[in-house]
């Protein structure tokens, strides 16, 4: 049972997958990998996205479990009064994602007052190569890993103005890192957007902060002017933890 734990573990951080992809791989069937998975769910360490099925690790869990990284776990608490401003500033929707394999996992999430508006939920999992905090994160992560994740990304997700190859990924990442923050054109789901630059907590990266919403509020002037605000803000951020 242990050894299946852990190799679910590491198969996870890989990427999301459904029960059935998981009992393929251990070679178990998949309500013996459903049994599993909801154990690890009740514990907090995986969590399930509602619209694909499929199952995702949860970082913040592990975190915890890492003495050096006290910045790290401590982040989500830290950073949530940040969120809470900058939705009420900017009027749109605020997230905060970690990664988890090439996936980007919601820790943290502040509603539009909007009526119109893109609903998210805490554990929400979106692929990095379709979403504008994948992006934002891979701009800010060391060449090697960089490298590392867009050679593992399946590319499958998102709508057509997503990027589906490792090349077109990385010119958008390479931009994002130019720009100082990365956007989401109705990439991850037509007619919705996003903005988002990387997150860093006592010098550390930690994964990225976003804004969200409709792309009827959101055309591509608007996401420049916040990303600028977002990329001052969060720099100020950072600098109030040290």
């Amino acid at each position: 049972m242990i050894s299946r734990i852990i190799r679910t573990f590491e198969l996870l951080t890989k990427e999301p997958l459904t029960a059935a992809e998981l009992a393929r791989e251990l070679d178990i069937n998949r309500s013996t990998a459903l049994r599993l998975l909801a154990e690890l769910t009740e514990t907090g360490y995986v969590t399930r996205d509602a619209a694909t099925k499929r199952f995702t690790l949860v970082p913040s869990q592990f975190l915890d479990l890492v003495p050096q990284r006290e910045s790290v776990s401590e982040s989500p608490a830290s950073i949530t009064p940040v969120l809470a401003e900058i939705r009420d500033h900017t009027g749109e929707a605020t997230i905060l994602g970690v990664p988890s394999g090439t996936t980007m996992v919601y820790l943290a999430y502040y509603s539009t007052f909007h009526a119109v508006a893109v609903v998210e939920q805490l554990g929400t999992v979106r692929p990095m190569h379709c979403s504008a905090l994948g992006k934002a994160y891979l701009s800010a992560v060391d060449p090697t890993t960089q490298q590392g994740l867009l050679r593992r990304m399946s590319y499958r997700e998102g709508t057509e103005h997503a990027a589906h190859s490792e090349t077109d990924l990385r010119s958008r990442v390479r931009q994002a890192r130019r720009d100082g923050f990365a956007l989401d054109l109705d990439e991850t789901f037509d007619a919705c957007r996003c903005v988002a630059v990387p997150l860093y907590i006592k010098g550390s990266l930690i994964g990225a902060v976003g804004i969200s919403g409709p792309s009827s509020r959101l055309p591509e002037s608007r996401m420049r002017e916040l990303g600028a605000y977002l990329t001052t803000k969060l720099a100020e951020t950072d600098r109030l933890f040290i």
